[in-house]
């Protein structure tokens, strides 16, 4: 309770329910498989394929953090009593506000449509909502979400003042972040609690895909290459439906390593699976 300071249970007793439905959809702004989704487009229809595989590898390494510092704090989250949907694993620091605060403003930094400010303002206001919705929802305290901002906000400035936005740092590191997570996981795991399990088949998803994408990105680089309309329809259903058995089926811990490898290592080497060459104007 004292980790709230009485927000969700002010939220929870002042709103009404049509607004905790709204929210429930406005969440999904911070939500992985947005994320991914996004990043994928991007990364396949951009010219500029260092700055997105740098988003792409900056944002797995931003939720590999995430689920170290989780499993590293286990602090519960909020009473189900003032919860409006089922949420699983522990509470903090909130990975919603550490992936919406790394994915939202990285991507500001790597559009080039309206202004910097115009960009940075939608950012925030992104983050923002997002934020709220944590505690609207009653999935987090406002501890949580405060300290994943403040999370999201040091990583962006190891990954772009650090790292000078290089996408092969950007995995590397992802690669760290995620080993870290493993290792916390399996420290954990002596429990047998649910979220112990939960943790650890959550740490080798994130090993697994970070993996992947580094060893794609040192074997295949930025792919020359084009993904049409219909090719990008076929990809997302592909890794998206690949993703979704790895996290929601029953498997060996190695098939999920390997199924996520799979996943993220193809993503960034679609474009050159596809095969079709840039036509130069």
């Amino acid at each position: 309770m004292s980790r709230g300071w009485g927000v969700v249970q002010f939220l929870h007793r002042a709103l009404p329910h049509w607004v905790q439905e709204a929210f429930s959809v406005v969440t999904q702004l911070g939500d992985a498989w947005l994320f991914f989704l996004l990043g994928a487009l991007l990364y396949w229809y951009s010219d500029d394929r260092d700055a997105f595989g740098f988003l792409l590898g900056a944002t797995l390494g931003a939720l590999s953090l995430t689920l170290a510092l989780k499993g590293f704090f286990a602090l519960a989250r909020p009473p189900d009593a003032v919860r409006f949907v089922e949420a699983t694993g522990y509470g903090f620091p909130s990975g919603h506000a550490i992936g919406s605060t790394v994915f939202w403003f990285l991507l500001a930094l790597s559009l080039d449509r309206w202004s910097r400010g115009k960009r940075f303002a939608a950012a925030g206001a992104m983050v923002a909502v997002v934020c709220l919705s944590r505690l609207v929802l009653g999935v987090h305290f406002a501890v949580d979400v405060v300290a994943g901002v403040a999370v999201g906000v040091a990583y962006l400035a190891v990954v772009v003042w650090g790292l000078n936005r290089r996408p092969r740092a950007a995995f590397a590191l992802a690669v760290l972040c995620a080993f870290a997570a493993f290792a916390v996981a399996v420290v954990l795991s002596p429990v047998e609690t649910a979220l112990a399990e939960t943790g650890l088949v959550d740490a080798v998803t994130a090993l697994g895909g970070t993996v992947g994408a580094f060893v794609t990105w040192e074997l295949v680089g930025p792919p020359d290459g084009t993904v049409g309309g219909w090719s990008s329809v076929v990809g997302l259903l592909v890794f998206g439906g690949l993703s979704v058995i790895g996290l929601k089926a029953s498997l060996p811990l190695v098939v999920v390593f390997a199924i996520n490898a799979v996943v993220q290592g193809g993503i960034l080497a679609y474009p050159k699976i596809i095969g079709r060459k840039r036509i130069d104007a």
